[in-house]
């Protein structure tokens, strides 16, 4: 038999089978709200992309499994089939190929219509798997022309059985695990009170992920005083405040539980930007007056290696000064409250060495620039926008992504 001239046809259904396998593969993690490299470099994170659009639709999931699934386990069984006919160019066998690619090829125009006309936007990983069936049609077209006159075999090859089984076997076990794995691998799963409320909050903190992703990064220096959480840390959120906003405080409580929950992956760097033009030269009047003290005290804590029970003590007390003035004996009073050495913090407070740490923080604010606190920067990009009460889910948002990259 004239085997050589199967060569081509074959190979186009081994490339087509193999390029939807990874392309689908990928689209199953995408479709589970699992991210992969690869589906992150194909699908333009700043968009409300077409692949986002394809997994929500009314399409993307048959049956409760993802659309991807039964892609990967087709393109599967058409890599075993034409491993099948590699060892015996079976009259059955190349039929099956044909019309399955045939009716892959429609079923894909449909899909291609529905995602230009109906969700109107083009999901670019779909697009691929377009590609590769494209590319099995033409393949299986071919084989079936060129095995019309080749004598087909009687019997088949015990190696065809066997080759075709294990591709097979093994492309529904791996189609499986890649399924539950994404699974595992989903984003956070938000709090809320009925199923519409947490669907909400989910698409919400992915819409200011994007947001946030699409900045620009910015270059800022990174002080060794204020941090905690992670050494290697996957997350890195830099907050600038001012300890005599009531909006960092309730910041301060959210930032803190999330690197308490996640600290072997968040580093928290606070840094000061008080409201006051006593060391903000970007204030014209006075606002906070007595808060550039107030970071002067934390960063006498710091000497001590105890800068955050100075921040703590000094935003449980932030009312207090909201009606008298930051004295020598005020933070002396809570130095020794928060168990520091009292004379050696109230003497450094005095000293106001600490000043040029304070108005370096400052200039960094300036330079993003700040226009309101508490400002959060994350990862080198300016986190903007969010309400309090959904910044946990955003921040949670940002770390799994952060985390799969």
């Amino acid at each position: 038999m004239e085997t050589k001239k199967l060569a081509l046809p074959l190979v186009l259904l081994f490339v087509g089978s193999l390029l939807g396998l990874v392309f689908s593969g990928a689209l199953i993690y995408e479709h589970n709200g699992a991210k992969t490299q690869l589906g992150s470099t194909v699908c333009n994170v700043n968009d409300t992309s077409g692949c986002d659009k394809a997994k929500d639709s009314a399409i993307g999931k048959i049956f409760g499994l993802p659309l991807a699934l039964y892609g990967y386990l087709f393109y599967g069984g058409v890599l075993a089939l034409a491993a099948f006919v590699a060892f015996t160019p079976h009259e059955k066998a190349v039929q099956l190929l044909w019309w399955g690619a045939a009716a892959a090829l429609a079923f894909d125009i449909f899909l291609l219509l529905y995602s230009l006309f109906v969700l109107g936007a083009l999901c670019r990983l779909c697009a691929i798997t377009y590609v590769a069936t494209v590319t099995l049609f033409i393949g299986a077209f071919m084989l079936r022309k060129r095995t019309e006159t080749l004598i087909k075999p009687e019997r088949t090859r015990l190696a065809a059985t066997g080759g075709f089984t294990l591709i097979l076997l093994a492309v529904f076990t791996s189609g499986i695990f890649f399924h539950t794995d994404a699974v595992s691998r989903k984003g956070p799963q938000v709090q809320g009170k009925t199923d519409q409320e947490k669907e909400l909050r989910e698409q919400l903190a992915l819409e200011f992920y994007k947001q946030w992703k699409s900045k620009p990064l910015l270059r800022l220096d990174t002080p060794k005083s204020g941090n905690k959480g992670s050494q290697k840390p996957v997350v890195t959120i830099m907050e600038f405040a001012d300890a005599l906003c009531p909006h960092c405080k309730s910041m301060g409580i959210v930032l803190d539980a999330f690197v308490k929950e996640h600290k072997d992956k968040v580093k928290l760097i606070f840094r000061h930007y008080p409201l006051d033009n006593q060391c903000n030269v970007a204030m014209k009047g006075s606002f906070h007056v007595g808060s550039c003290g107030l970071a002067v005290a934390m960063e006498c804590g710091e000497a001590q290696g105890k800068f955050w029970a100075m921040h703590d003590i000094i935003f449980a007390n932030q009312e207090v000064f909201f009606r008298n003035p930051v004295t020598d004996k005020a933070v002396e009073s809570m130095a020794q409250s928060a168990g520091l050495n009292a004379a050696q913090l109230t003497a450094c407070f005095r000293s106001q060495h600490t000043m040029p740490k304070i108005k370096n923080d400052v200039q960094a604010g300036i330079k993003i620039p700040i226009e309101g606190t508490p400002t959060l920067v994350v990862n080198g990009r300016l986190l903007g926008g969010v309400p309090l009460q959904y910044m946990s889910d955003v921040l949670e948002r940002i770390l799994f992504e952060e985390s799969n990259r």
